[in-house]
């Protein structure tokens, strides 16, 4: 592909958080840029466009793109065949591209450095993105907003560009997981476990695609690892590559010990031996709950010590990092902490309930898992004691108590992740008190057969958490909590469609009524 022979570029789907963020790149390094989308956009993607001032069509219409007179089309993975606009590029055999292609051609002249995993993958790509930002003017595009910027990319003079590289499909046609197309320099592998079921048939095929990027990577390229996950260690240690490896279990080039976990983070000390020869140890501290971001800021750290930035420098934007929205995002704190979370793999699902478990600060009377009860026993998960609260009375304080409860509300994302996981999704809530479980979300195959239903969903989880109640709609939750919940409780709302909105509407209602002194949740 040859840019230098573009000059307008049309984007079919552009109101997805990875298409606008692209086509604000392509604007600020001054092509003209135009496209459409089948409704309203919405913020974030919104906020990018007007922004920029690009010009964007409801509704897709096969005229509007033919009077366009676009050099280069880009279609967003969303779309296919039966979208007018793309009808007609097949229509007219016209070469079309995905966004990460492009993204690739816009970062040539850059050190790509590609964060991919099942898990962690914005959280981590957003860290590096804004080190990077601060200490070298860097570029980066992840596949969330930074709370630090309000935005989910940034394209400065530096030397690098981060890119969280998903391992779905880049278009309708073409499987090609987006990960390859940024052809990175540097990769950053977070986990490695089975997912997206509607593309890939079972682990192994997962496994084959990440064996591949690692093959792919240049000579003169890095890998930075996570060395607790076997099928990653497994993966780099046949390839033969330059790596480096991070954890907090297994022997490794950088391990973490010493651990303590507060209610908003954790400090740590790392053992590093990047270099055999002066195995030095060095402490540093996260503002991110849990031990799924101890891991994300392993990767960061070990990326950069990797490529020579000292700790001190590293340390001093790691700290100012306050993540990425829908990621462990705290609406409310008083009087009940409100989460939003993104989490719909099972994994994810119990990590982040586990991180407000440790928030919570609850170590009696209930199960964590076993690393989160070694720390309990350890004293490190913290415990403020304060007044018990009776019924559902509101104060104006957030008193956590062992009569605190951890409320998990989780909508099932796609039927085949749902159906293909739930043996292990049923596990993922121990550490929740109470869970309320939605209707699934069908996303991309809603009308399809779901293959499963929500009672089967519900009596699979019921089996390991008997306090599961399966929700009609959006409104049975916001009923059941009002009626409910009482302050010094946790509320994660874990979705990724719109049923994540709750989480909005309860902190709303809760700032305005808890202005009252005796205001009740009912």
């Amino acid at each position: 592909m040859n840019l230098e022979q573009v000059s307008k570029i049309y984007f079919i789907g552009m109101g997805g958080i990875g298409m606008s963020a692209t086509a604000g790149l392509a604007r600020e390094q001054g092509f003209e840029v135009l496209g459409s989308d089948a409704h309203t956009i919405y913020p974030p993607a919104k906020d990018v466009l007007d922004q920029h001032g690009i010009e964007v069509g409801v509704g897709y219409s096969a005229d509007r793109i033919a009077g366009s007179d676009a050099d280069l089309f880009v279609v967003s993975s969303g779309e296919d065949q039966h979208n007018p606009e793309v009808a007609w590029l097949l229509e007219q055999n016209i070469f079309y591209i995905s966004f990460c292609e492009l993204l690739h051609e816009l970062a040539l002249d850059k050190i790509r450095i590609v964060v991919s995993g099942t898990h962690g993958k914005s959280t981590t790509a957003g860290l590096l993105g804004h080190i990077f930002k601060n200490i070298d003017d860097s570029s980066f595009m992840v596949g969330a907003v930074l709370k630090n910027y309000d935005t989910n990319f940034y394209s400065g003079q530096g030397h690098y560009f981060i890119f969280e590289g998903d391992e779905y499909k880049s278009t309708f046609d073409d499987p090609t997981p987006k990960m390859h197309y940024y052809r990175g320099d540097v990769l950053v592998l977070t986990n490695l476990e089975f997912d997206h079921p509607d593309v890939f048939a079972n682990l192994e095929e997962i496994k084959q695609e990440f064996q591949e990027l690692v093959a792919r990577l240049p000579d003169d390229g890095i890998i930075v690892y996570n060395a607790d996950d076997k099928n990653l260690a497994d993966l780099v240690y046949r390839e033969g590559k330059r790596a480096f490896g991070f954890s907090l279990h297994n022997p490794s080039d950088m391990q973490a010990t010493d651990v303590t976990y507060t209610e908003s983070g954790a400090i740590f000390t790392i053992i590093n031996k990047l270099d055999p020869d002066n195995t030095r140890s060095e402490r540093y501290e996260i503002s991110l709950p849990g031990q799924i971001n101890v891991y994300n800021a392993l990767s960061a750290i070990a990326t950069l010590r990797a490529l020579g930035f000292e700790p001190e420098l590293v340390q001093q934007y790691l700290l100012s990092y306050t993540g990425v929205k829908r990621r462990f995002d705290v609406l409310l704190e008083s009087p009940i902490t409100i989460i939003d979370d993104y989490a719909h793999h099972p994994t994810a699902v119990r990590e982040t309930l586990e991180a407000a478990r440790m928030r919570l600060g609850q170590t009696q009377s209930h199960e964590l898992s076993s690393f989160a009860k070694a720390s309990a026993d350890k004293g490190v998960v913290s415990h403020e004691a304060g007044q018990e609260t009776s019924g559902s009375d509101i104060h104006n304080s957030n008193l956590i108590t062992h009569n605190s409860v951890l409320w998990a509300v989780y909508e099932p994302h796609t039927y085949s992740r749902t159906r293909a996981t739930l043996e292990e999704l049923a596990k993922s809530f121990d550490s929740a008190d109470q869970v309320l479980l939605a209707p699934m979300y069908g996303a991309r195959e809603t009308g399809t057969d779901p293959g499963v239903s929500n009672e089967q969903v519900l009596e699979a989880i019921a089996e390991h958490q008997p306090n599961t109640r399966l929700l009609k709609d959006k409104q049975e939750a916001v009923d059941i909590l009002k009626a409910e919940a009482k302050s010094g409780d946790i509320i994660v709302v874990m979705a990724v469609g719109s049923f994540n909105h709750l989480a909005y509407e309860l902190s709303d209602w809760l700032q305005t009524n808890s202005k009252s002194q005796n205001a009740n949740i009912k």
